[in-house]
């Protein structure tokens, strides 16, 4: 009769270190819940169909690090339709810009991703360098200085997928990657 009852003392005891050891991570911040892409850029979804990627303005050709008022800045981004059929960026709207032009083709075929370029861009106006079939730009005209450092809030709208709004960043300066301040 001791036999089965020390039996059951054993496999008691190995189901509550059990349930011991799976409870100690309960509730707990894993390592990983924070992790994020390892790209300059904003990212978001819109809807469950529009993957919008590496969201970010160039950084500007001067020494100040700033695009002042009145400046045609590019969005650069990638789009990524997840869905079973096209939809469309048929508008783009920033606070910091009085306008917003989507250039070139913003119908984006299902299954498909479309990265923007930034193309050739004078201080003002139009882009210089011509688009080529399939090749999109967002192209904003700011009515306030744009700083290097400080997220501009840019709203992407798709025909289909509805609107998300991102806080954008500014690339870093090129060649300043690793380099200690």
């Amino acid at each position: 009769m001791r036999v089965p009852l020390i039996v059951a003392a054993r496999i008691m005891a190995c189901c509550a270190a059990a349930l011991a050891l799976v409870g100690c991570g309960a509730g707990q911040i894993a390592q990983t819940d924070s992790q994020v892409a390892a790209v300059d850029g904003a990212f978001g979804n819109v809807g469950s169909t529009i993957a919008l990627r590496d969201v970010l303005i160039p950084y500007p050709h001067n020494q100040q690090g700033t695009y002042p008022a009145g400046s045609t800045v590019p969005v650069v981004l990638t789009i990524v339709n997840q869905a079973d059929r096209a939809d469309e960026l048929i508008a783009v709207t920033s606070p910091a810009a009085g306008q917003a032009l989507v250039l070139g083709t913003p119908r984006i075929p299902p299954g498909t991703t479309v990265t923007s370029t930034a193309g050739a861009l004078p201080t003002t106006g139009e882009p210089t360098s011509p688009l080529v079939a399939g090749e999109l730009r967002v192209v904003l005209t700011t009515n306030q200085p744009l700083h290097a450092g400080l997220n501009t809030p840019v709203t992407f709208q798709f025909r289909n997928a509805g609107k998300v709004t991102l806080p954008v960043p500014m690339a870093a300066l090129p060649g300043s990657a690793g380099q200690a301040p």
